[in-house]
């Protein structure tokens, strides 16, 4: 479960940024913002403190999330899942047996 940073947090973060995006630098209004950020995200291990939080404005949000934070997290998922060696439940892609070779085994048929 996700944990969102206490409001605490939120306005020492927003202090700190002066009422600007972390990012690129843009005044923080009612419509883009604020958004308050892991910099690095819940899922990959990222507390909800001070240090961690970044005052975003909503583009800059929208691009970190889906260009870092999503790929982190489903890498992260990835590593867990070969760590206890457990199966996606679609099947995913699971190595051939040794020997094994699709090619000669479709020709023999």
């Amino acid at each position: 479960m996700r944990r969102e940073f206490p409001a605490k947090v939120k306005v020492v973060a927003f202090k700190r940024a002066e009422g600007c995006c972390e990012s690129c630098g843009v005044k923080i209004r009612p419509g883009n913002g604020p958004h308050y950020d892991h910099r690095v995200p819940d899922a990959v291990g990222g507390e909800p403190t001070a240090d961690n939080c970044q005052v975003l404005c909503r583009s800059c949000h929208g691009v970190k999330t889906y260009t870092q934070d999503v790929p982190a997290i489903a890498k992260t998922k990835r590593i867990r899942k070969r760590h206890i060696n457990a199966e996606d439940k679609r099947g995913g892609f699971r190595k051939p047996p040794p020997g094994y070779n699709a090619w000669t085994r479709r020709m023999e048929r």
